[in-house]
Order: C-alpha cells, then sequence, then structure tokens
C-alpha cells in the first residue's frame, strides 16, 4: 500500500475551470465556488495539465454508507469522453483521504489538486519529505506541509475511449485494505480517483473526489434533525392536465411519496394539476386517484399548492408581472367528466350523513376557497405548466367517450376544482433565484410562507425562520438539496451513486457538528422522473444518525434575502411565450368550443414557467423552440391541404377540396371559392358550416363548369370562421381547362364503337358466304 502526498496546491481558478471543464457533478459544482474564497500557493508544470477538455472523470461508492458486516467496498469509475479525438488508455488510482470534518462534504480546493505527479513515498522518504516542507518558506511550502496524505487503495486500467463514448469500471477494494475504518471509528472520508494516460505526453491526469460514510459499529449519539419537502409532481409526459389513463400511471408514485411524507412527518408540495384533473373528471377519474384526492383533502400533514405545473413565480417576478399567473378554466377537461348529484336538502333535525370519497371532498370544496384567495380569484391563485397534451390524449377507448349529458351532473365551477382550505399559503420559487420582486409578488397573491434555498439567504439560527415583511420561509439547505437532486435524476448510474454519497456525506457529518437542523429540498423535477424516488430518499434519510421532525419543531431562526435571479434567456423566451398567446388564441374563432382553446393555451403556457427548466442545465432554449412550433400548429391548426393543381377535362365537374384540422378540439368554419376568370362559372362559391372533428380531415367538393374548350384558370380559396370575422387559411387552386379532351375522346370512343361493329358485320357475312361455298 502507497502513501502519497499531494507535491502543491492547485490556484483558484485552474481548480475551478477544471472541475467546469472536467464537467462536475452537480452536487459538488459549489466547490468551484469555494475554490475562489481559498488562499493556495504557486503552480507547477505538472499543476498545468489537470484540466483536459473533453474528459469527465466521475468516482462514487455503489453503497453511500457502509458498516462493520461489509467485507469489501466496490467503486464505480466513469471517465466520459464528450470530445471528438480519442482518448488513450491509461489507468484509474483511487485513494483515501483523511476524515473530514466540520459539517460539509464538499472538498477544499487543494484536496482536489491532482496527485499525478506524486512519486510513492516510504517511510524514510516521508520523514525526509516532511523535513523538507518543515523548513520550507513562502505560501507553497505551507500549503505543501498541511496536505493531507492519501492512502492508495486501488488501481484499474482503462481502455482507449473513442470521442462521444464513455467507459465504466468496477474497482472492489476489500475492507481490510482501508486501515480508517476500524472498529472503534466511524465518519466521513473522502476518496479520490486520478486518471493518467499511459502516454504521459498524449494526455494529462484527471481527478474526481467522491465522500463515503464509514459507519461502523461506534453507535453515535449524535443526531441532526431533518425536515423534508416532498412535491408530488407530475412528470414531462403530462403537458397540460392529465388525462384518465395518466391519472393512473402517475397515482401510484404519488401513493408512495405521501407514504413516506407520512413516516417522516414531511411537508407536501402538491401540484394541483393533479387534484384539479381528479375533481374535473369526478366519478370517470380512475377510483385510485380519487382516493388519493380524498387522503390529501383529509392529512394532517403540513401541505401546501405549488403554483399550476410548479411555475416558477421568480422567473415570473424577473418578467414584471403584477400577479401570479392562473389557470383560464378547465373546460377543455370537464367535458370529459361526470358528477354525483348534489343531495337532496335535509328534513329539519335529520343528522347529516358523512361523505367519503372524492367525491363527497369535492363537495365540500365547492364552497371553500384557495388559501390566500378569495372564492372570485380561486382559479387565479397559480396555474402553471405542464407538459402533456389532456386535450387530445384522451384518444383510447372510453377516453374520447363522452358521459351522457343527463347523467353526468353539475359541471364544478373553477373555485370548486383549485379550492384548497385546509393547506398553508406558500410557494416554492426556482432554486436560488428569488429576490425582491419575487416576494413583493407573492405578498400581493396572500402568500405569507416560502420555501427558500440556502443560498438565497443569510441565515442565522435554525431553518425555520423569519423573512421580514414576507412572512416566514422554510430554507433547504443547498448541498444536500443539490446531492440528492443528482441521486434522482442524474444521467448515469455513477452520478446517480455519486449523488446519493453526497447526500449521506452531508447528514452524517452534519450530525456530528451539531447542526441546528436541515430542511431538505426534494427536487421537484427528479421526484417526478425517477420511477422509484421515495426509495432513494428513504435509504438517504432513515439512517441512525438521523431524526426526522415536524418543519415546527425545527430551530427558529432569520433570514435575509440574498438576492438570486433567473437566466435571462429564459426569461426573454418567457415573455416571448406570454407575448404570442393572444396570437395562438385567434383560432379560437374556428371551435365549436371557442372557451376549450382559452383553457388549454393557459395551461401550455404555465407548463413553459416549471421550475424543472430554471436549472442551468435544463436547455430552455430547445423546450422554448418545440413550445414556439406547437404553437405555429396550434394558431394554423384549421388550413387547406392537398394538391396545388387541378384539371378539368369535361364541361362541368366537382372539384374536391381539402381541409384539415390538426387542433384537439372540433372546429366549424365556412369555406369560399372564387374564380380567377370568366373561364370558369362556380354555382355555389360559399359551403357553410363545415364541421371538421378534433384531429381530422374533410373534403370539399365544389361544382364547376368550364366556359371554354381549354386554357388556364385558378380557384381563391378562403376558410373563415361560421360569422366570417376570422380568415384561419387562404389559398390557391390552379386549374387546367381541357373541354376538347372530352370530345375527342367521345368521337374517338364513337368511331372505335362504329369500326367494331362494321367489323363484327363484315365477320359475319364472310362466314356466312364461306358456309355457303362449302354446300
Amino acid at each position: 500500500m502507497r502513501v502519497l502526498r499531494r507535491p502543491r496546491a492547485l490556484t483558484a481558478a485552474l481548480i475551478a475551470g477544471a472541475l467546469l471543464a472536467g464537467g462536475a457533478p452537480g452536487a459538488l459544482a459549489v466547490v468551484a465556488e469555494r475554490s475562489a474564497e481559498t488562499p493556495v500557493g504557486g503552480q507547477s508544470d505538472g499543476d498545468a495539465r489537470t484540466d483536459e477538455p473533453g474528459l469527465e472523470l466521475v468516482v462514487a461508492p455503489e453503497t453511500p454508507i457502509v458498516d462493520s458486516g461489509a467485507t469489501e467496498v466496490k467503486f464505480t469509475v466513469l471517465l466520459r469522453n464528450a470530445g471528438e479525438l480519442s482518448a488513450p488508455e491509461g489507468s484509474v488510482e483511487l485513494a483515501i483521504g483523511d476524515r473530514l470534518t466540520g459539517s460539509s462534504a464538499i472538498p477544499r480546493p487543494e484536496e482536489l489538486a491532482a496527485t499525478a505527479d506524486a512519486p510513492p513515498l516510504d517511510d524514510d522518504a516521508d520523514a525526509s519529505s516532511e523535513k523538507t516542507d518543515g523548513g520550507g518558506q513562502g505560501a507553497d511550502a505551507a500549503a505543501e506541509s498541511a496536505a493531507p496524505l492519501r492512502t492508495v487503495l486501488a488501481t484499474a486500467a482503462i481502455d482507449a475511449i473513442a470521442g462521444g463514448k464513455e467507459q465504466t469500471a468496477t474497482v472492489t477494494v476489500p475492507l481490510s485494505d482501508i486501515p480508517a475504518f476500524t472498529p472503534t471509528t466511524h465518519g466521513v472520508y473522502p476518496v479520490y480517483a486520478t486518471y493518467r494516460a499511459s502516454d504521459s505526453g498524449a494526455a494529462a491526469s484527471l481527478s474526481a473526489f467522491t465522500p463515503i460514510v464509514w459507519s461502523g459499529p461506534h453507535q453515535a449519539d449524535a443526531a441532526v434533525d431533518l425536515t423534508s419537502i416532498v412535491p408530488l409532481t407530475l412528470s414531462t409526459k403530462v403537458q397540460s392536465l392529465p388525462t384518465r389513463a395518466q391519472l393512473g400511471s402517475e397515482t401510484p408514485r404519488l401513493e408512495e411519496l405521501v407514504d413516506f411524507a407520512t413516516r417522516t412527518q414531511s411537508v407536501l408540495a402538491i401540484d394541483p394539476r393533479y387534484v384539479a384533473a381528479v375533481r374535473a373528471y369526478g366519478t370517470e377519474a380512475p377510483q385510485a386517484a380519487r382516493d388519493l384526492v380524498a387522503r390529501l383533502e383529509s392529512t394532517a400533514l403540513p401541505n401546501f399548492m405549488l403554483q399550476f405545473g410548479d411555475a416558477d413565480p421568480a422567473a415570473q417576478a424577473a418578467m414584471g408581472a403584477t400577479e401570479l399567473l392562473g389557470p383560464n378554466g378547465f373546460e377543455f377537461v370537464t367535458r370529459f367528466g361526470a358528477w354525483e348529484p348534489d343531495p337532496e336538502p335535509e328534513a329539519p333535525g335529520d343528522a347529516p350523513e358523512a361523505s367519503g370519497g372524492a367525491a363527497g371532498a369535492h363537495r365540500a370544496a365547492s364552497t371553500a376557497t384557495t388559501p390566500g384567495t378569495t372564492a372570485d380569484d380561486a382559479d387565479d391563485a397559480g396555474a402553471e405548466g405542464d407538459t402533456t397534451d389532456p386535450a387530445d390524449a384522451d384518444d383510447a377507448g372510453a377516453d374520447n367517450t363522452d358521459p351522457d349529458p343527463e347523467e353526468r351532473g353539475a359541471v364544478p365551477t373553477d373555485e370548486a376544482l383549485t379550492a384548497w382550505p385546509g393547506g398553508l399559503a406558500g410557494a416554492w420559487p426556482g432554486p436560488g433565484q428569488a429576490d425582491s420582486r419575487t416576494l413583493t409578488l407573492l405578498r400581493e397573491a396572500a402568500l405569507d410562507f416560502t420555501v427558500l434555498r440556502s443560498d438565497n439567504v443569510t441565515l442565522t439560527g435554525g431553518p425555520r425562520a423569519a423573512l421580514g415583511d414576507a412572512g416566514t420561509a422554510l430554507v433547504t439547505d443547498a448541498e444536500l438539496d443539490a446531492a440528492v437532486q443528482l441521486a434522482l435524476a442524474g444521467e448515469t448510474e455513477a452520478e446517480r451513486a455519486l449523488g446519493a454519497a453526497g447526500a449521506a456525506a452531508r447528514l452524517a457529518l452534519a450530525a456530528d457538528a451539531d447542526v441546528a437542523g436541515l430542511v431538505l429540498g426534494v427536487d421537484r423535477g427528479g421526484a417526478a422522473t425517477n420511477e422509484r424516488p421515495e426509495r432513494v430518499i428513504s435509504e438517504l434519510t432513515t439512517q441512525r444518525w438521523i431524526k426526522p421532525v415536524a418543519h415546527t419543531a425545527q430551530a427558529a431562526g432569520n433570514a435575509r434575502l440574498k438576492p438570486g435571479t433567473a437566466a435571462e434567456e429564459r426569461v426573454e423566451l418567457l415573455a416571448e411565450a406570454v407575448g404570442n398567446e393572444p396570437t395562438v388564441l385567434e383560432a379560437r374563432a374556428t371551435l365549436v368550443n371557442p372557451e376549450y382553446l382559452d383553457s388549454y393555451q393557459r395551461m401550455r403556457l404555465l407548463t413553459l414557467f416549471a421550475t424543472r427548466y430554471s436549472g442551468p442545465d435544463a436547455d430552455f432554449a430547445d423546450t422554448a423552440t418545440q413550445f414556439a412550433k406547437r404553437d405555429a400548429e396550434l394558431h394554423d391548426g384549421v388550413r387547406l391541404v392537398g394538391t396545388k393543381r387541378a384539371q378539368l377535362v369535361g364541361g362541368s365537374t366537382k372539384i374536391p377540396i381539402q381541409l384539415r384540422n390538426s387542433l384537439p378540439f372540433d372546429a366549424v368554419v365556412t369555406l369560399e371559392v372564387s374564380p380567377t376568370s370568366a373561364a370558369l362559372r362556380l354555382p355555389e362559391r360559399t359551403f357553410h358550416d363545415i364541421l371538421l372533428p378534433e384531429d381530422s380531415s374533410e373534403r370539399v367538393l365544389v361544382p364547376a363548369t368550364s366556359r371554354v374548350s381549354s386554357g388556364d384558370s385558378a380557384l381563391l380559396l378562403s376558410v373563415t370562421s361560421a360569422d366570417g370575422e376570422y380568415t384561419a387559411s387562404t389559398g390557391r387552386l390552379e386549374v387546367t381547362i381541357s373541354s376538347a379532351v372530352e370530345t375527342v375522346a367521345i368521337a374517338l370512343l364513337g368511331t372505335a364503337a362504329a369500326l367494331l361493329f362494321g367489323f363484327g358485320i363484315w365477320r359475319s357475312i364472310r362466314r356466312r358466304r364461306t358456309l355457303s361455298a362449302g354446300e
């Protein structure tokens, strides 16, 4: 076993650059910020080679916590080549450092310096090195003397990696080869991975870091109070309100999250799309979904409604909004719903019967209002983004069958669909992006309970903090949030394992450091995309040094806003989408039920504000491009399609005109046809009340008569709304007239018939003469 001493620390700029160029995982990205604050010594030529563009190294333990019953520890090493050139073969060396102290699992900058140039040290060399370090002068000597020892655990061979590819290796280390893991200790230890190419002149070394928790047999008395905020958000498959099929597929995951929240006294952050959709479908909603809504309505857990689709209040504030965006009705979904009739009025003195299930809860909710709103504006309290199409997703079986109007009951009001009287008046802006405008916007909406991340505030005391005039805040831990986000939504298994290791280490260190308390804000995007998010969270937050507590049991503190900001490009793209909404809604004039498009488009727009798109890695520009493309499809949903030229070969015919309705709603239009010359005569030029079912095509036959034997003309086509006020589509159909063709064809057919008839007569006469001559 070799012992290495790192030669000297990198400069802060080089460390930050190496982390960014190497693709440091999100859970450890904060290291770059910390490195800028740490004084370091000079750099060597070897240090300058540690920044290798295109290569990313990730190391993580397969299990974040190792106990005394284990016999070995397995590490996953991932080397990704994002460049175009191949990376040469080489090796990855794993080394373990000294036990981490303090409350953070993020390494100090000097601990991330590469060990590629450090020679192995025996005892004599180590002692000599210490004497030399001690006798040195200046910052470099001090940095080297303070450099932590690292014990090499194992080395794994890495094959050459082509550009755009990655390679994974599993390194197994016997527990007996890790001297720090003793029966009398416990703690968090750093493990470093260093990649070296076989040809040192062809590629530079690259380093990565992961923490690992050694729990050992030691039963620590210390514990950290932990409160989790568990989001009940919908997957990205849902682009507006969920369909009945989507409710069925989303419900099991949400039920598991509610079970976890119940066990750990967590705070629930609920996407109101789920509740509103179940109420909008009424008895047509899946029974499991109705039961879950009833459970949420009666839960004793603290909870609050997010904006619809988890739309980001910080982004809205950055746009200059004076009120939160809200839904514009739910008619495009309630058309599929059915509801139990209200009970008959009870005679005086009769005891009221308890109404169970979602239907009873819905009737109770119909007279309530959302916290912080009045009955008149409850439906405006944050209707936000969806990422699916409930309007046209109901495409299978019963989902396309409207209930019998006589049996469906009274359609609930928007207030009844959005009411949530038992929850906190809360909001959860995009992580780290709230500013004073955000808090002002929330105050105007009467929302006085705000979830903020620790890098967005200056906090003194516990995480249950007073926020001045803005009410109260529950401050989540930025380091823990980032680690859990990576554990839930990491691209690869290695990155998810790295996130789990970071979260476990942060919690273990916080317990040993007597931190007042921590709040975990479970990533809303990760909780929606991970198949079993409750399992990941439970494995990380149910260790013996963690004490789950209600948010009201957290230590009190005071928070002062440290303003964040939403990405400028994202704000500009959102403003463009909001400004384009009236243009899209012009198409409503062609619909049988115009209000369907109003409510549907607003839900789509709110989807675009979702906090899952607030991160720097969200590729929001691509999302906005796809959104704009769908906007154009909706605006041009009713249009002329088909060929651009027709041929008239007779004196009169019927010219087919093809109409297409790609909207998810039925349309009714008028077709107007006008010839461009007198060569064509149209007995009928206007075709009224053409019904175009959703996502369908219809053909209209236009009678036409030619006045010339040959020539060219055209038809001017216009598709308008039934009242003629809005023009949905225009076109020009070129017509080639060849009436003489019909005359020539008839003459040819007549001549051919005469010839055939004459030939038949001639053959008959000849046959008779032949027979007569033979006799």
